[in-house]
């Protein structure tokens, strides 16, 4: 910079961030080794936690707010803050509520407050000062103005559901408590009464609970006497009181920070596998898309007095929406024992994501008013290697399924369709990268091969979200049934909307400047986006939404029938004490009750607002009263008629986690009323793709740890799929209103461009662990190479040695005909039925049991001399015997 030249405030806030940010997370770093090794006891980490809430952001809240200058509010922007944060806080509230089974409104409410919650002062106000402190000096006032949005207005309607939550638990503990069991009828209106009058005084507390929680905490309220404080105090809070609250205030930052590290330490290893599911959801959701719902909110309002000012007001919302969680939310989550460990390890890692986006956004708001030819550059590049890459991650996962037919199942087959779509996409951006835009023709082949995939790739995604609904909710069948409709909507609609587009408006395609492939067409390329990125949305979050409540209902009622298949009876001294009688199973009115015999203990009922499970005992209904346990009062419960009766077929899960065969026969149960001749056909159907995508190794052999349908992947698929049409959504909006282009826009921009062009990357992410599959086939083709065929070689009965055919003989003379009649059982898959068969466990069991092997190392060696001489097999014949969940059989012939 020449001498005498005025400095560019933006370049002085950009060299202000990377100190501001390197010492908040150097804080963070050594408060977590310290509370990792022990040197912050749990008892220090209380007392640190109680000094900065109560103590020291009090007193910088208070200094801050009396110092405000109110005039220069901008109240409108608070205003849109406000809107953002409720319209994301009820979303995710009530998305909770729709999912979550049993009803937990606790949960719901935790989770909202999580989502919206933003860490202000520990990380958000050193970040804020420090790169607006010469453009924008009253921003950083706005951090205090904004927390009371989440303190005062969105969060104690977190507390109240927690609350009465938590009330509901106490009193289904008093009722299940020995002082109450077991229960008797009531005896009078006077009993009725008194329990209406403790429902009230129970709703009155919660209600009392939850305004003094509100009114007594100390931010809140020295959120309000701050306010209070700039209006009593005109020129300025008195010396004496300043110099306290100031020296309590200068110790805020590094103590925060250093507590926030103490905090990360964790029981977050308790989360696993699925549970990490969760908590990307909430990380997204914070932030990605309360950021990008704060700015467009910002936009709509107009919250600045002209479009620069309302553009920097913008910005900076969406670097406010990049703000970590709070860690107010893990201490509400503790304090009344809602998914602790689930918000300790989202806030964790949502803490961490958070630098490096926080480092971007900051970096790119100084970039205003840009030319979109000054970034295209940079973009083409990107573009071109993100294809590339996909399309050869795309290629790959297309040779794992076709290698281990998965394409011929589903919902591989949609998966298939989506990444060929994806391929397709792939290729019109490397030709858009690459060819000059000279000539019509190139300019119709380029904007064909990426329309046409990028709308089919957002219609895959839909199809997909659906068929896992229907495998889960109806059938096999029923999904296969909507499969050609799917092949037809998935290539056929996007196809006809580019046919169309050329059809009406041939100028807008016309060779022009190079531009970005996702507007080539202007507005209506634009317009036709946004409705099929919203619809899409829309279909695949309820489709999502639907599949975790049928699947929890489900792993209900498959949890029921075990219990009713093998029942814990009670010690009875009489002869009948030992059987177990199931009368019947009714279905009224959306609940399941089961009448078992008097010689079954009373179950505890697990009830939700959708099914409801409720085990009793014969005869009395759960009533005590009366002698005999009939008394009068209960008679109308015991004469009670279930409506209909529905067949136990119809408890067992259709869906994949099922732990029985895979969807049952695969056809829709009796509750869909299908024609006879329908199901006729639909067995078929079933029957011909059974054969179709038989793989040489049996899941029947492996059915406790295979999910046929790979329902994680694909959930975690259609939800990475989902942001990526949630941020197209955004940048599309975006584009259609822009009237400038800022530094976050063209952020986003690159964001898009990684979800959207690199969506192959995501599916190989989501199914690289399935990459050892490819090695079976190498495997089948050594055993050719080796043994001359496919099949395990065994020798011949003169090359054994004379221990093998004595152990052989002896077990065929004496032994086998017991042990066929000990383990040997019938069992279906699918639709074919193995006679006679037995896991290799079950038979090195039986061996040690009867007194042939010693121990399992020794029945190992015993079934594998007895396959070597032919007295048993694999069913396939592909396995030499094993300790495993392999299916054998005796052979016929010995």
């Amino acid at each position: 910079m020449s001498e005498g030249s005025e400095p560019d405030p933006s370049d002085i806030a950009i060299e202000n961030l990377y100190p501001a940010l390197l010492s908040c997370f150097a804080i963070i770093t050594v408060g977590y080794i310290a509370a990792r090794m022990n040197v912050v006891t749990n008892t220090g980490a209380k007392g640190f936690h109680t000094y900065v809430g109560t103590f020291a952001l009090p007193s910088v809240i208070f200094l801050s707010l009396s110092e405000v200058k109110w005039e220069t509010v901008n109240w409108k922007f608070l205003f849109a803050i406000l809107a953002s944060k409720s319209i994301v806080f009820f979303a995710v509230m009530i998305t909770a509520m729709l999912v979550v089974r049993p009803l937990n409104l606790g949960k719901s409410g935790i989770l909202a407050i999580f989502c919206t919650q933003s860490n202000d002062f520990a990380i958000g106000f050193p970040i804020v000062s420090a790169l607006y402190s010469e453009i924008h000096p009253e921003y950083s006032a706005y951090i205090y103005l904004m927390a009371p949005i989440s303190l005062a207005i969105l969060n104690p309607i977190g507390y109240v559901m927690m609350e009465v939550t938590n009330l509901q638990i106490r009193n289904k503990e008093q009722q299940n408590s020995p002082a109450t069991s077991p229960m008797r009828c009531p005896q009078s209106d006077a009993s009725e009464t008194q329990s209406r009058r403790k429902i009230f005084k129970g709703k009155f507390l919660v209600v009392i609970h939850t305004l003094k929680s509100i009114f007594l905490n100390p931010i809140l309220l020295m959120t309000l006497l701050g306010v209070c404080g700039s209006v009593v105090f005109k020129n300025g809070v008195p010396v004496f009181m300043s110099s306290i609250l100031r020296t309590f205030g200068n110790s805020f930052a590094a103590s925060a920070l250093f507590l926030l590290g103490v905090r990360m330490v964790s029981d977050g290893s308790h989360v696993k596998g699925p549970g990490f599911l969760l908590p990307a959801v909430l990380i997204i959701v914070k932030l990605l898309v309360l950021p990008l719902v704060i700015r467009q909110t910002v936009n709509i309002i107009n919250a600045g007095s002209n479009f620069t000012e309302t553009t920097d007001l913008s910005t900076f919302g969406f670097l406010y929406g990049t703000f970590p969680s709070a860690p107010g939310a893990f201490a509400v989550a503790t304090h009344y024992n809602t998914d602790i460990d689930l918000i300790a390890s989202s806030m964790v890692a949502c803490t961490f994501v958070s630098a490096p986006l926080m480092f971007i956004s900051a970096k790119m708001i100084s970039i205003t008013n840009l030319n979109p030819q000054d970034y295209l550059k940079e973009y083409d590049s990107i573009a071109f290697d993100l294809s590339i890459t996909s399309l050869c991650a795309a290629i790959f996962i297309l040779l794992l399924f076709t290698v281990t037919k998965k394409f011929k199942r589903l919902p591989h087959r949609i998966t298939c369709c989506l990444l060929i779509s994806q391929m397709i996409a792939s290729i019109g951006v490397i030709l858009w990268s690459k060819l000059e835009q000279d000539v019509p023709w190139k300019m119709y082949l380029q904007f064909s091969f990426f329309t046409i995939g990028q709308y089919s790739s957002r219609l895959w995604a839909a199809f997909l979200a659906i068929t896992l609904l229907f495998l889960n909710s109806r059938s096999l069948c029923f999904a296969l049934k909507l499969w050609p409709y799917f092949l037809l909507l998935g290539f056929g609609v996007p196809s006809l909307i580019t046919g169309i587009l050329f059809l009406a408006d041939t100028k807008s395609i016309m060779p022009k400047a190079k531009q970005n492939p996702n507007f080539q067409f202007g507005n209506v390329q634009a317009i036709i986006s946004v409705f099929l990125l919203v619809m899409c949305f829309i279909v695949t979050v309820g489709c999502l939404m639907l599949h975790q409540r049928y699947k929890r209902r489900y792993e209900k009622y498959i949890s029921l029938s075990k219990e009713v298949a093998s029942p814990d009876v009670e010690t009875i001294t009489t002869a009948a004490s030992s059987t177990t009688n199931i009368e019947r199973l009714a279905h009224v009115d959306s609940s399941l009750n089961f009448a078992v015999n008097n010689n079954i203990r009373r179950r505890r009922s697990v009830s939700s607002d959708d099914d409801e499970i409720v085990i009793k005992a014969n005869g009395n209904g759960g009533c005590s009263g009366g002698s005999g346990g009939d008394g009068e009062c209960c008679s109308a419960a015991q004469n009670r008629t279930p409506t209909r009766v529905i067949d136990i077929e119809d408890l067992i899960p259709v869906g994949p986690s099922s732990s029985s065969s895979v969807q049952g026969n695969g056809l829709c149960s009796s509750q869909f009323g299908c024609p006879t001749s329908s199901r006729e056909a639909c067995q078929s159907m079933v029957q011909r793709y059974q054969e179709d995508s038989n793989y040489p190794l049996e899941p029947i052999e492996h059915v406790e740890i295979v999910d046929t349908y790979q329902v994680m992947q694909h959930t975690v698929l259609l939800i990475l799929l989902l942001c990526s049409m949630f941020v197209s959504f955004a940048l599309t909006i975006w584009t259609l209103i822009m009237e400038g282009m800022s530094g976050i826009y063209v952020e986003l921009s690159f964001l898009e461009a990684f979800l959207n062009f690199g969506q192959s990357i995501i599916v190989l992410a989501c199914f690289i662990s399935d990459s050892g599959d490819l090695f079976i086939p190498l495997i089948s083709i050594a055993k050719k190479l080796w043994y001359g065929a496919d099949a395990l070689k065994t020798p011949s009965w003169d090359d054994l040695s004379d221990d093998t055919k004595h152990v052989c003989e002896q077990f065929a003379t004496y032994h086998i005909e017991r042990c066929r009649k000990a383990i040997a059982k019938d069992k279906r898959w699918r639709i074919k039925v193995y006679k006679k068969v037995f896991f290799g466990t079950q038979f090195v069991d039986y061996l040690i049991e009867v007194g042939l092997a010693g121990d399992r190392n020794e029945a190992v060696k015993y079934g594998k001399r007895l396959i070597d001489g032919r007295i048993m097999r694999h069913i396939n014949k592909c396995h030499h015997f094993a300790d495993k969940k392999l299916l054998y059989t005796f052979c016929n012939r010995l």
